[in-house]
């Protein structure tokens, strides 16, 4: 006896027909089409949909869809399509330096900020000047410059006449004076790295100077 289209089934003896949720609805794919990377079928299921799209009957015989492929395409960037301006690093560094080449290279304090290291021989005995600066001069060869130092979290440890001390602070170029942040003596290793660490320096600053121009 077959059973009217329109008839509604009957329930199961102690159970109610109830509708389920959350299933996740599938879309149906085409012959041609092989699942996408969202909504990935196993072999299974791809072969049951596919039976349940076009019934009992085999798909038309014919040559497998042609998969094109697609290479990387290369970065604008990389091609070297546009220029690149030199960067100038604009953190705060040491420039190791005689105190001939501070005084030259403090031209350039306004674009890059640095602090000066200069090892140098204590040419005077230590003086109390205003507001509890602590001032003395350094040489290095024939070039003299004042030193000052003020005793704020630091204090000025003791500095022996004719030892080479090494001074790192900022330089006033109006007033010819090195401003000190620290000054204590040199240590051997320095000491005997100081003349190439100048020279490196040197080198640093010039190639500096130049990417400047060209900005």
């Amino acid at each position: 006896m077959r059973r009217q289209e329109n008839q509604a089934p009957r329930p199961t003896a102690g159970c109610l027909s109830v509708p389920l949720f959350n299933q996740k609805k599938r879309n149906r794919i085409p012959l041609t089409s092989t699942p996408s990377e969202n909504e990935f079928f196993s072999h299974s299921e791809y072969m049951a949909s596919i039976s349940s799209q076009h019934g009992s009957s085999r798909p038309a015989p014919g040559p497998a869809p042609a998969v094109r492929a697609y290479g990387p395409i290369a970065h604008p960037y990389k091609q070297g399509a546009f220029p690149v301006k030199p960067a100038i690093e604009n953190s705060l560094r040491i420039l190791t330096a005689v105190i001939d080449g501070m005084r030259h290279w403090s031209q350039f304090r306004d674009k890059v900020p640095y602090l000066f290291e200069i090892f140098a021989t204590l040419d005077s005995a230590v003086t109390l000047g205003r507001y509890g600066a602590k001032n003395f001069l350094i040489r290095d060869g024939k070039d003299v410059v004042q030193c000052v130092f003020y005793e704020n979290e630091q204090v000025l440890p003791r500095l022996i006449r004719g030892q080479v001390h090494r001074c790192v602070g900022n330089y006033d170029r109006s007033r010819d004076v090195l401003i000190c942040v620290s000054v204590r003596p040199g240590l051997p290793s320095e000491l005997r790295n100081a003349q190439e660490a100048v020279k490196a320096c040197d080198a640093e600053m010039r190639l500096l100077v130049k990417l400047l121009s060209e900005v």
